[in-house]
């Protein structure tokens, strides 16, 4: 009876998550999007290699620079259903901010930090209600997130100190 317990629990709790993004062919495209849009000097790469999601660059200060990001393309996603996202990612060591995105064209991203452990795949939760709005890096009040109506997933690094970088993400799922 143990055993149909365990399976039970083990079956529920993996029918709670769901692939939302898992870098295969019909991943979104993405695009870096640095502070060279103000004036900074940064600069990152991203690639999607062997089904792993890679961001890596330099963050530069000069010019009032000082953070380096990766957007997806726009596309229809409905997190209604989840009240946390997990990503499975590989850093080194540093922190870095998930974002997302209701409006392409308004500038409010949600975003959330987390820490990575340097050379290891971690599984990182980022509960829906810890995303705070901000916009162009100030963070606002409102709106709330509608993640029903969620444009576009995005990766940042800004720690206000000049250095290189290097983040793998294998997947997201919702929770």
């Amino acid at each position: 009876m143990k055993g149909l317990a365990l399976a039970a629990a083990l079956c529920s709790s993996m029918a709670l998550s769901a692939p939302i993004l898992d870098f295969n062919a019909n991943t979104p495209s993405w695009s870096v999007l640095n502070d060279t849009v103000m004036g900074g000097v940064s600069s990152s790469q991203v690639q999607i290699k062997d089904g792993v999601l890679e961001f890596t660059g330099q963050v530069r200060l000069e010019n009032n620079g000082g953070f380096a990001g990766v957007r997806s393309s726009p596309g229809r996603f409905d997190l209604s259903g989840f009240s946390a996202l997990r990503l499975r990612v590989k850093g080194d060591g540093k922190r870095y901010l998930f974002q997302l995105g209701t409006n392409a064209r308004n500038g409010v991203t949600y975003r959330a930090e987390f820490d990575t452990v340097a050379g290891q795949w971690t599984i990182v939760t980022i509960p829906l209600a810890s995303l705070r709005p901000t916009r162009f890096g100030q963070r606002l009040a409102e709106p709330a997130l509608d993640p029903s109506n969620v444009v576009f997933f995005g990766f940042m690094i800004a720690n206000s100190r000049a250095e290189q970088f290097a983040l793998e993400v294998d997947w997201i799922e919702g929770q």
